[in-house]
């Protein structure tokens, strides 16, 4: 069932007097914690405030403060992209509202995970898509069951709420709050990141201070050329949601009921979700507070200090030539998750 919900405007002063005005950009801030870079909520149409999901599996969606709420995030290409449903940005947000504390988990794409409910090995980017290669648009890929039990098993947390977003959105999110500023402490260099307007013209940041319109922070996002690969690009996605939410908190005290349900509009068919609107207004009211301290980021690595994941390859066949495939796997072995259950244990809980 889709809950609406609908607002009179009768004037600017009756907006700023609703108290709805100042839970906008927290339910920005909750959904971005975590996708990396991205921070979306969900509806099909700027009225329509949550997307059911009848075809996942059944989330545990009934809301209590004296339980931590996982909230998955998982961000896509999107439509006319390349690999369009594959989700290279996926993260956990476990919010502990006993310990007013916010953990954003992120995952690897290139980990090799066995496909739920069957004998198939894949990347673990490639479970939304195998849930939805059927469907013609992302509005309509409406089924994740799949990374969400995945994701279930490697950390034994169980997933409250899904979102899902594609790169549209988060540029035209950023474009509406007028751009982010981030700092780099080194340059970027990307020449795999070209202007298609110039390909000669690579992608390059210099260290220091920087104003990134949607465009700009989506290249940001994306690169990942240097020794960490794909882990560099997590970083990246971290730092922008950190300058997302000091952007918001920055616009929060002096935008209005109108000026966010525009930005809503904006971004209408580039995000699903199956929160509903009582569940948001109890986690606005649990974090508005919430300090910079209080959020810690937390990756699946193949490198120190944890060591969790091991760096391996997998041949195919493809046009009878033999290819290999970049993949992670446990260290313990292929779908052995106790260590890395045991060190998302002992974060969340310290």
């Amino acid at each position: 069932m889709k809950i609406k919900f609908f607002v009179k405007l009768k004037s600017i002063r009756t907006c700023m007097r609703n108290p709805l005005h100042s839970i906008f950009p927290w339910i920005l801030i909750i959904f971005g914690l975590g996708l990396a870079s991205f921070l979306v909520w969900g509806a099909n149409h700027p009225s329509e405030l949550a997307i059911n999901n009848k075809n996942s599996t059944e989330s545990s969606n009934t809301f209590s403060p004296k339980e931590p709420t996982n909230i998955l995030l998982l961000g896509v290409p999107g439509d006319g992209s390349r690999g369009a449903l594959l989700t290279d940005s996926i993260f956990l947000a476990h919010l502990n509202f006993n310990q007013k504390k916010i953990s954003i988990i992120s995952f690897p794409r290139d980990l090799w995970v066995q496909v739920p409910n069957s004998g198939q090995n894949e990347k673990i980017n490639t479970l939304y898509f195998l849930n939805n290669k059927n469907k013609t648009s992302f509005i309509k890929a409406t089924s994740y069951n799949l990374i969400q039990e995945k994701i279930e098993t490697i950390t034994g947390l169980k997933i409250n709420y899904v979102i899902i977003f594609d790169l549209t959105g988060i540029s035209k999110l950023i474009d509406a709050l007028g751009g982010i500023n981030i700092w780099l402490d080194k340059e970027i260099v990307d020449p795999n990141l070209t202007n298609p307007y110039n390909p000669s013209e690579i992608f390059d940041l210099s260290p220091g201070w920087h104003y990134l319109d949607g465009a700009t922070a989506i290249k940001f996002i994306r690169t990942r050329y240097a020794p960490n690969g794909d882990f560099y690009r997590i970083g990246n996605q971290h730092i922008i949601i950190a300058a997302l939410r000091e952007k918001i908190n920055q616009l929060s005290n002096v935008w209005n009921l109108i000026t966010w349900f525009k930005i809503w509009q904006s971004m209408s068919n580039h995000y699903i979700a199956n929160l509903d609107f009582n569940t948001l207004w109890e986690l606005f009211n649990l974090f508005k507070d919430i300090k910079s301290n209080q959020i810690q980021y937390l990756s699946l690595t193949n490198r120190p200090p944890d060591n969790l994941l091991i760096s391996s390859a997998i041949e195919s066949i493809y046009n009878n030539a033999t290819t290999s495939a970049y993949i992670l796997l446990p260290k313990e072995g292929f779908e052995n998750y106790q260590k890395i259950q045991e060190y998302i244990k002992n974060a969340i809980n310290d």
